[in-house]
């Protein structure tokens, strides 16, 4: 059993000038704005496994989990140092989930074949309550559904070593979204843009089907399909006064087509390198906010991960990734790489390690493109989060850590505190 807490406070001030093409002030606009939010989280479960004949293995677990949100958001108009409250912005949500789910699956190894299949069934609970204010009516919404998700594949050795292997996989999934995606306030970005959640977005669900092919441990081949409906996607729109608004709605469809490769090798005795690539294909379909959306793309991926181990006490790394230039959904994006370095010394009996590392140090990894598809207007964006950093770490072992318990890996509540996002 878990219970998860979390308290979000933000404070903001938003002063805008505005001047003619004279340089004559115009306007003055001045808005605070707090927006507390509180989420509870609850969750139990309890699995069970028993091992059967001709190493086989039943599965079977029980999981219920409840979760509240308390969101409001104060918005003020500040003239003349009074502050008036903004009620168009000004707003409370309350929401709550309950989500009761059970599952079973069945497995069995042979000689040279594997087999598992499994269901779970999850029934879905939810309420929802804006709260009114001195302009506007209060609303609720109540929604009930039930899901299957049924999992299942095969493993098939080709050799009797298993040196080869075939898988087979299928599943189905159900992404939510995070907690903050459906609170319905607007979040000012700046004077021309805002942000807003929607408490009518729908969870995405998604099948997937992939052949795997590996050799040892050193070499994985995938081909996969993952159709997705509903599919949550950000949606950029105009609203009246010439304010661009985003928030995330679902799209009707999304087709994914891809292979992938890893590869693990030792090319020396202080030289372990992985590779791993991608080349995967988007088709996007559906409507939003009355946007129709018919486009898709193509994208390549690969990441190097090397790791060097020196005589001495000393060791590095290099690692770089690209990803190309591809769409998603209203979204163009252009090409995005990192390079990233790292050198380590060991002393006084490899107890204190003496590290310094560089992170991007290109400066290629950040995201600029163009949003498609809003009537009337050509938007581009820039996001540079400067990921370029260099750090000196020092780092000392007091002991062995043969004693110290290990925490646990996983509880109950592991999946809904995945949806709180920021």
């Amino acid at each position: 059993m878990d219970y998860l807490k979390y308290d979000n406070y933000h404070t903001q001030t938003f002063l805008n000038n505005t001047y003619d093409g004279v340089g004559v002030l115009s306007n003055v606009q001045n808005i605070l704005d707090n927006t507390p939010s509180t989420i509870n989280i609850y969750a139990a479960k309890t699995d069970y496994t028993q091992p059967l004949r001709n190493k086989a293995k039943l599965e079977m677990g029980l999981k219920t989990s409840y979760v509240n949100t308390d969101n409001a958001a104060n918005y003020f108009n500040v003239f003349n140092n009074i502050s008036t409250v903004d009620y168009n912005s000004t707003n409370r949500f309350l929401y709550k989930e309950n989500i009761n789910a059970a599952y079973a699956s069945f497995n069995q190894e042979f000689k040279r074949l594997a087999i598992q299949a499994g269901l779970r069934t999850e029934n879905t609970n939810i309420n929802g309550h804006q709260l009114g204010n001195a302009q506007h009516r209060d609303s609720a919404f109540v929604q009930h559904y039930t899901s299957i998700f049924p999992t299942a594949y095969i493993l098939y050795k080709l050799d009797s070593a298993g040196t080869n292997s075939l898988k087979l996989d299928y599943g189905r999934r159900i992404d939510r979204p995070h907690y903050q995606d459906l609170n319905p306030f607007i979040t000012i970005l700046d004077k021309y843009d805002q942000f807003s959640g929607n408490p009518f977005l729908r969870p995405q669900y998604s099948n997937y089907y992939e052949l795997v092919y590996t050799y040892k441990n050193m070499i994985t081949l995938t081909t996969e399909y993952n159709p997705i409906t509903d599919y949550q996607v950000e949606v950029d729109n105009t609203a009246p006064g010439g304010i661009f608004t985003a928030t995330t709605g679902n799209l009707g469809r999304r087709d994914h087509w891809g292979i992938t490769a890893n590869i693990a090798l030792n090319p020396a005795k202080w030289w372990s390198l992985n590779f791993y690539t991608e080349l995967m294909h988007n088709w996007y379909n559906g409507k939003i906010d009355n946007l129709t959306l018919n486009s898709s793309s193509t994208y390549y991926f690969a990441n190097w991960t090397n790791q060097f181990n020196f005589s001495n006490g000393w060791s590095g790394e290099l690692t770089n990734f690209y990803v190309s230039p591809t769409r998603d959904a209203q979204f163009t994006h252009r090409f995005r790489e990192q390079t990233n370095i790292g050198l380590q010394k060991k002393i006084l009996k490899n107890k204190l390690a003496i590290k310094v590392s560089a992170r991007d140090i290109f400066r290629d990894n950040f995201g600029a493109g163009n949003i498609t598809n809003i009537p009337g207007v050509l938007a581009t964006y820039h996001n540079d989060n400067a990921n370029r950093s260099v750090t000196l770490g020092l780092s000392y072992n007091f002991g062995s850590n043969k004693n110290i318990p290990k925490k646990r890996q996983t509880g109950s509540a592991d999946s809904e505190a995945g949806r709180v996002g920021n």
